[in-house]
């Protein structure tokens, strides 16, 4: 049932359900303004596009300025770099009632398909299980999770913001994406890979590197995490050994645990 309902959306060409897209700025204009105009092209006026400057320089701050008098951005403006994550969560929190899915979006992404909130939907759309997804996976040789998405293009349930809170600002750069699925895989919520690089291309640290910013953030300890979150980690070698011969499928490990 839960494919065929898949499939009669295709047939009826149904968009994706309503989005707040998170993005994070600070400096890296040219690849702002690469995110933002991939981003306006194949986004419908439906989702909510909610940005934090993290106080950027004269000049992106006006382009943004710019975005958000046309109407098309809500612009949270920080007076300092308050770092990524705390950002995130000024932004989760100003995000409409009636929207159903959050996307931590990095700005230096750049988006190639109309269709690709609809691809990030869809594993959730098929399941209920699922309850992230992403375009890019951090492999980790440690059972339960083998890993996590990474959070340059995290997709979640609006649900799970409702039930496990927000980020953990303890992480400001990294780290908590993978503890926010950590806990949702505690509850039954898995994460799935969205495996298609055709829908967009993260063209990396653009702003640490522009910035010469350093990092700021707690050394994850991924077994530690994971016995906070509930789980039992135990490492595997074997999976290990498949990943580097680019033979380990975590969907496919993900479909047999629901």
């Amino acid at each position: 049932m839960k494919n065929l309902s898949w499939a009669l959306k295709l047939m009826n060409n149904i968009d994706p359900l309503k989005t707040a897209i998170i993005i994070v700025t600070y400096n890296a204009l040219d690849y702002i303004k690469k995110c933002f105009v991939s981003l306006f092209k194949h986004t419908s006026i439906d989702h909510e596009i909610i940005v934090i400057d993290n106080a950027s320089n004269p000049e992106t701050q006006k382009y943004l300025d710019s975005l958000h008098v046309s109407g098309k951005i809500q612009l949270i403006k920080n007076t300092e770099n308050v770092l990524w994550l705390p950002a995130v969560n000024q932004g989760l929190k100003v995000i409409a009632d009636d929207t159903e899915y959050c996307l931590l979006l990095n700005s230096d992404i750049e988006i190639f398909s109309y269709d690709w909130l609809l691809k990030l939907q869809q594993p959730m759309l098929e399941d209920t299980a699922i309850g992230i997804s992403g375009t890019h996976y951090n492999f980790l040789p440690v059972k339960p999770t083998y890993g996590a998405i990474d959070g340059c293009c995290y997709m979640l349930r609006r649900d799970l913001i409702r039930e496990l809170g927000y980020f953990d600002e303890n992480y400001p750069w990294n780290g908590a994406p993978f503890i926010y699925s950590a806990r949702a895989w505690n509850i039954g919520q898995y994460f799935y890979h969205v495996k298609n690089e055709t829908i967009l291309h993260h063209h990396g640290k653009k702003s640490r590197l522009e910035n010469n910013t350093q990092l700021k953030n707690r050394k994850v300890n991924h077994f530690q995490v994971m016995r906070e979150a509930g789980l039992e980690p135990s490492f595997d070698l074997l999976s290990k050994i498949l990943y580097k011969l680019k033979l380990f499928d975590i969907n496919s490990h993900i479909k047999k645990m629901i």
